[in-house]
């Protein structure tokens, strides 16, 4: 199978207002670190048995130690910096229908260092060598619902709001929600597979919201996490959940950026919530979610940060050494390279262009061409969020196209390039302050490449 490199370029794109400040592209010492990483780690999430399973490799030679003598170097090493490596990979995991971990690491949600600190309690096996002694790697173990645990923020759980209009039900020992096959996406045209998530969110075809994590217990959210999934019909191997008569539930649509969230019928939402003792499996997270079997194997995470990502990490450098771009900032964040340029003028509120932009978009398209000719562009549109929400949606969809037509024009191939936009639902800092707005008012250009650069 070839290797696959993903990596983002963030286009930040403003209301018209000048600026002179000039940012700077590198991070401190961040080039530096692309010629001489050592460490490599690469992570697969197993939503069926709850746990990420990553394997962190030391090359030996790039830190001048000799094995099998230097194993203790070698090993302290791993120790330490496997925090630092692993970072990347457990941003890509998802949260919840519109975040993924890495979003809210960036937004201050969740602070680094409480990343950090969960993956340090992480299982580690001894380290082994490569059958040549050029390497030394430890496999590492942490589990989901300890991840998640970072984001159960609140002390007691509150109850969904009992409706007006209940239905004849009884008591039952837990729900199973079969969400299997494809669904129709809600509000949508299209039909999709439901992916897991740490907090999916279930809703009724009305749209009244049924269950999020802040109803379960949080000792059980933190401990279990709060939903289980499963692609077995054997109940037997999630019986301690569900318990023996569940409420056998099927999902009647999908819903979410991400495609997290199922949705079930106004009946089934009225038999939980017209009796207390299913409201009460809520409160307790007794639900099972099934889904196809291909949403639950290990898959990887994240980008794949090897020699090949860092060659195309220099190649982009050396461009942008070579011809500066002003206020724009070069770095390698969680989910890839990203060059992100501030005050793109656009006439207001459209998304028209102004003729200035245009060397600074021929620099950023001669950048993108570095990438070879398997690369492929999504460009998402992202807004703040004033309380416009249509409108918007609208402005980043028209302004991440009006992207990709530029690109095109400037030999970015058309059928390697899509856009797409999300309004304000994905920002990256407060709304609040004028800086922060201007943070989320942002284009991210996602490239993936499927072959390695020539020579």
């Amino acid at each position: 199978m070839s290797k696959q490199l993903f990596f983002g370029l963030s286009l930040a794109f403003f209301t018209i207002f000048p600026s002179t400040e000039t940012l700077p592209r590198n991070e401190p010492g961040s080039f530096l670190s692309a010629q001489e990483h050592s460490i490599t780690a690469t992570s697969t999430i197993n939503w069926k048995s709850g746990y990420i399973d990553s394997t962190i490799t030391l090359d030996a030679q790039k830190r001048n130690i000799s094995l099998p003598t230097g194993r203790d170097a070698a090993q302290q090493i791993l120790e330490i910096e496997s925090p630092n490596a692993l970072k990347d990979t457990f941003c890509s995991v998802l949260v919840n229908s519109s975040e993924r971990l890495g979003n809210a690491v960036e937004s201050g949600e969740i602070p680094l260092a409480g990343l950090n600190g969960i993956i340090d309690t992480g299982i580690r096996t001894p380290p082994f060598f490569s059958r040549d002694l050029k390497t030394i790697s430890m496999t590492h173990t942490v589990s989901l619902a300890k991840l998640g645990s970072l984001f159960v923020t609140h002390i007691i759980a509150y109850e969904p709001k009992i409706p007006l209009e209940t239905v004849p039900t009884r008591p039952y020992t837990g729900i199973l929600i079969d969400a299997r096959g494809l669904l129709s996406v809600h509000g949508e045209n299209s039909k999709e597979s439901i992916v897991p998530c740490l907090f999916p969110r279930i809703w009724n075809t009305s749209f009244d919201l049924l269950y999020e994590k802040n109803m379960v217990k949080p000792e059980i959210a933190i401990k279990k996490g709060i939903i289980h999934y499963s692609a077995s019909t054997d109940e037997s191997e999630y019986r301690d959940i569900i318990g023996l008569e569940p409420l056998r539930i099927s999902a009647r649509e999908v819903f979410g950026q991400n495609r997290t969230d199922p949705v079930i019928s106004n009946y089934d939402y009225l038999k939980i919530l017209s009796n207390a003792d299913n409201r009460k499996l809520l409160l307790e997270g007794k639900i099972v979610i099934l889904c196809d079997e291909d949403a639950l194997i290990p898959m990887n995470l994240g980008p794949e940060k090897d020699d090949n990502y860092y060659f195309v990490w220099r190649e982009i450098n050396d461009k942008m050494e070579q011809k500066p771009v002003a206020r724009t900032n070069f770095q390698d964040s969680w989910d890839g390279l990203k060059i992100t340029m501030y005050d793109i003028r656009f006439k207001a509120d459209t998304a028209q262009i102004l003729p200035e932009e245009k060397n600074r978009l021929d620099t950023i398209a001669d950048a993108l061409r570095l990438a070879g000719k398997d690369a492929h562009y999504l460009i998402e549109g992202h807004t703040a969020s004033v309380g416009k929400p249509s409108g918007e949606l609208s402005l980043s969809v028209e302004r991440a196209k009006k992207i990709a037509d530029e690109l095109i024009l400037r030999g970015i191939p058309k059928d390697k390039i899509e856009s797409t936009g999300y309004g304000g639902t994905k920002p990256v800092a407060t709304n609040d302050t004028d800086e922060g707005r201007a943070k989320n008012r942002r284009v991210e250009i996602l490239i993936t490449l499927t072959e390695k650069p020539a020579d």
